[in-house]
């Protein structure tokens, strides 16, 4: 596959203008010096944004019962509100090893703003310091926070959702697993942005045309490394890490599913929406002719950004709207 045949133009301008070394797959060997670069990018935007009034935010965390670890979230809703409001918790992408809660800070507000909601984003640790379950249960921890806190944070616990961004939306495809799972709380809604589903899509790339721009085949290969840890490459890697390898996907929240053509991950995640829909979970699929892996974050001001921006808000919305 030619990975940047009909790429989106705005993304082929961007991608020209990237330093060599955020275009290099993220290895053992760069691991630090990529974080550090994604890092000092995340800042340098977050100068650069506009403030969004009528927004509040506060830093919270929540107790992993695992090992105690408290996880810190960022809740951002609108000021003076009366009303109990929806809740999205948002989980934040970086393929399990880089990424943090700040890198989507500016987007989570223009969703509480738009939408009239709460957004908790969650700062979970990564691997491959901190390996499965670590992720998924700092994840579960916020989730369960938020459901045991509506009342103080004036939340309608009938309507609380996830987002996920690329491994930030494999884990939201885990928690909504784990949740249904656990049978305590339940979710109105998950938001599957790119996902990244399946650990047995560790290929090498064929050939120069095999490849994928922003996420490519070795990143792929480091991420699942990393996050599986010793289960990497085991016959019983669990759903919850990988949700792809869920035999059962009766009872879930309703999905909506979004990928571009030129992602990776656009196989196993038309398969992974196909397979909700088969198992009676209701289902939006959104596939972007031209869109790379975080199309609509690298240029939200494409045409696919847009298109993209606009069916996550009539999503949220019609959950949200939807009565208690």
């Amino acid at each position: 596959m030619n990975s940047t045949k009909h790429l989106i133009d705005e993304i082929k301008n961007i991608l020209d203008h990237l330093p060599e070394l955020m275009k290099e797959p993220i290895t053992a060997d760069n691991l630090i010096e990529k974080r550090e670069a994604y890092g000092l990018i995340a800042a340098e935007m977050a100068r650069e944004q506009p403030a969004i009034e009528g927004i509040e935010t506060f830093e919270l965390s929540a107790s992993n019962s695992q090992d105690n670890f408290k996880v810190p979230l960022f809740f951002h809703r609108p000021t003076n509100v009366d009303n109990s409001l929806p809740c999205l918790l948002w989980i934040h992408g970086g393929g399990y090893i880089i990424g943090s809660a700040e890198s989507d800070a500016f987007m989570a507000k223009q969703v509480a703003k738009v939408l009239d909601c709460a957004v908790a984003v969650v700062d979970y640790r990564l691997a491959p310091e901190n390996p499965y379950p670590l992720p998924l249960q700092d994840c579960y921890a916020v989730l369960n926070y938020i459901f045991d806190n509506t009342e103080s944070l004036n939340l309608d616990a009938k309507k609380i959702a996830v987002l996920g961004i690329s491994a930030g939306a494999g884990l939201a495809a885990g928690l909504t697993l784990l949740n249904r799972d656990e049978a305590v709380n339940n979710l109105c809604g998950q938001v599957l942005l790119y996902p990244m589903l399946d650990d047995k899509n560790i290929l090498a790339a064929k050939g120069p045309d095999d490849n994928f721009l922003i996420w490519p085949r070795e990143s792929n290969l480091f991420g699942w490394q990393s996050y599986l840890g010793k289960l990497f490459g085991e016959a019983n890697v669990p759903p919850y890490a990988a949700a792809a390898r869920s035999e059962n996907l009766a009872g879930l929240p309703k999905a909506l599913v979004i990928v571009g053509d030129l992602d990776l991950f656009v196989q196993e995640d038309i398969t992974y929406a196909l397979e909700l829909i088969n198992a009676g979970v209701p289902t939006d699929l959104h596939v972007y002719s031209g869109g790379c892996h975080s199309f609509d974050k690298i240029a939200p001001e494409s045409l696919p950004g847009k298109r993209s921006a606009q069916e996550i808000e009539l999503f949220l919305s019609e959950i949200f709207s939807s009565p208690s």
